[in-house]
């Protein structure tokens, strides 16, 4: 019976060579993390980010943190760093300090970061809240 069985299977071919389709983008994609100091945007930010994932040729992941009120900022951002943000936005005063914090002690290979605030922080991409939009943080994400 069981060689019944495996003549109706179908076998693998070693001519098929092709890998099979990823489950799940989530490991390849550039993943760019929003970080808001409060719950509402008023910048606009998180739909443009929204907007730039849709519209974007490539794999884009956009997910949206929001700064706990207690512990330590600098921290709640290298936990972003850890889960492997491609991009860190922010938005926000407490937002932006937690980042200028964490650029004090030195680079972050690979991660680029963009503060979308009145006022640039060094070793990171500025973006005047009156100048967020779809395009403006593919250009600041993807570069």
């Amino acid at each position: 019976m069981a060689g019944v069985v495996a003549l109706l299977l179908p076998s693998e071919s070693s001519e098929d060579t092709t890998p099979p389709v990823p489950v799940s983008h989530v490991d390849t994609a550039t993943r760019a993390c929003l970080l808001t100091s409060t719950d509402t945007d008023t910048t606009g930010t998180w739909a443009a980010m929204q907007e730039m994932a849709r519209a974007s040729d490539t794999n884009v992941l956009v997910q949206r943190y929001r700064l706990p009120a207690s512990g330590k900022a600098a921290a709640y951002v290298n936990t972003l760093v850890q889960l492997r943000c491609s991009a860190i936005v922010t938005t926000g005063t407490a937002a932006r300090s937690a980042v200028a914090s964490r650029l004090v002690d030195g680079h972050i290979p690979d991660i680029r970061f963009v503060v979308v605030a009145g006022q640039p922080v060094s070793g990171a991409t500025h973006l005047s809240p009156d100048s967020v939009s779809a395009s403006t943080l593919t250009r600041a994400v993807m570069r």
